[in-house]
């Protein structure tokens, strides 16, 4: 979720004639964030990734205003009743395994997506957003079947189609397209342009 939140960066591709590879946090909230929270009322977030999110005030600032309005649900780890504790902490040494992250020593990386998916099996939640690409793996890993096997990942050219198709005023979601699946040269040869993504969309959904 913290790829959602956090407006994308790319300034790290050198080889593209694009002037700003960097979306601002005002236009993204805009543009994205708004008509997103007013399709999906009741978004959730893990307390691991809201401290990933916090590190930037403006950010923090709107994840905190969207907590108070309910319109954002922080879920936390100490809020599970002991069953749900047990899967957990069984799906985390689990997940673990598969990345950076050691439950040992709790350190920073790939912490928040092990606890949100840790979390997401001690409740059976369904539905995963993400722009991770290390998320998506893991959900589709075969060793972790067992405990993933009922979590879908909704990424997030998908909340981008429906942004488009409920909620026609952001005039940024083309933009961010491009920005995320069609600027290098390895993209525009593997993914759909805007137009064609859009046509394609609309025959599966």
């Amino acid at each position: 979720m913290a790829k959602v939140i956090i407006p994308p960066d790319r300034s790290n591709i050198s080889s593209t004639n694009s002037p700003n590879l960097k979306v601002c946090f005002e236009k993204y909230k805009n543009g994205f964030l708004e008509p997103l929270f007013r399709i999906f009322p009741k978004l959730a977030i893990h307390d691991a990734v809201y401290l990933e999110v916090s590190h930037e005030l403006s950010i923090k600032q709107y994840v905190d205003e969207k907590i108070s309005k309910c319109a954002l649900i922080l879920l936390k780890d100490e809020d599970l009743n002991t069953v749900e504790g047990l899967l957990r902490d069984t799906a985390e040494e689990k997940i673990s395994q598969f990345t950076n992250y050691s439950p040992d020593i709790d350190n920073s990386s790939d912490r928040g997506e092990v606890k949100s998916l840790s979390y997401a099996v001690a409740k059976n939640l369904v539905y995963f957003s993400t722009n991770d690409s290390n998320a998506i793996s893991l959900i589709e890993r075969n060793e972790l079947e067992p405990y993933l096997h009922s979590l879908e990942a909704i990424r997030l050219y998908e909340l981008l189609y429906a942004i488009r198709t409920f909620d026609k005023n952001s005039n940024i979601l083309k933009g961010l397209y491009k920005l995320l699946y069609y600027l290098t040269k390895y993209e525009k040869k593997t993914n759909y342009d805007w137009a064609t993504f859009n046509e394609e969309c609309n025959k599966h959904y």
